[in-house]
């Protein structure tokens, strides 16, 4: 199966994450990262998952998944080592058409989680359609060694200039060359 690639919006959204492991942990740090609420529920967390639970940066509910509790949420992340429960989860989930995500789960899943690299505004995903997620991490590794700082303030330029000529009376080929100039310069630098 193709997967649809998109990027989500998740700011201010309520993420649900079931389990408090170090897995559960990874996916609370990357739905953060993007400035989701992110609420846990689990009978145990792990240090790290308890840390961000301290600092107010997520909520915990310390006990089990309970049928109905994925209600409300934007998307649901079942991360948990009870394979009965990730499955109860994601079928709720589901049920009400509510994305979801179970760790090590394609079919349960309704999206997958690339492995992705971050600089500012510049976000580059990579996917094997859930194949191989060490084969995904190798290759963002990768990038990340040729994937430089210049790539932000190339970003950057692009933007002002796009903001600059947007209402301007041009043609889509003369933005396009402004574009294409301005990145010639970037990769020369």
């Amino acid at each position: 199966m193709a997967y649809y690639p998109i990027m989500l919006d998740i700011e201010d959204k309520r993420c649900l994450v079931v389990g408090g492991g170090k897995v559960a942990y990874r996916k609370i740090k990357s739905l953060l990262e993007c400035g989701g609420k992110v609420t846990v529920i689990a009978d145990k967390i792990c240090d790290e998952v308890d840390e961000l639970s301290k600092e107010n940066k997520i909520d915990v509910i310390h006990r089990s998944y309970i049928s109905g509790d994925a209600a409300g949420y934007f998307l649901v992340v079942a991360a948990c080592d009870d394979a009965r429960i990730n499955e109860l989860v994601a079928n709720e989930a589901k049920e009400r058409g509510i994305l979801v995500n179970v760790a090590d789960n394609l079919k349960l899943s309704s999206y997958i989680v690339p492995s992705v690299l971050r600089r500012k505004d510049l976000t580059i995903a990579v996917a094997t359609g859930g194949k191989s997620p060490l084969l995904s991490r190798k290759i963002r590794e990768e990038l990340d060694k040729t994937i430089g700082e210049r790539y932000e303030k190339l970003l950057d330029e692009l933007s002002k200039a796009r903001e600059e000529i947007k209402h301007q009376n041009l043609t889509i080929e003369e933005k396009i060359e402004i574009y294409e100039n301005i990145i010639e310069k970037g990769e020369e630098v």
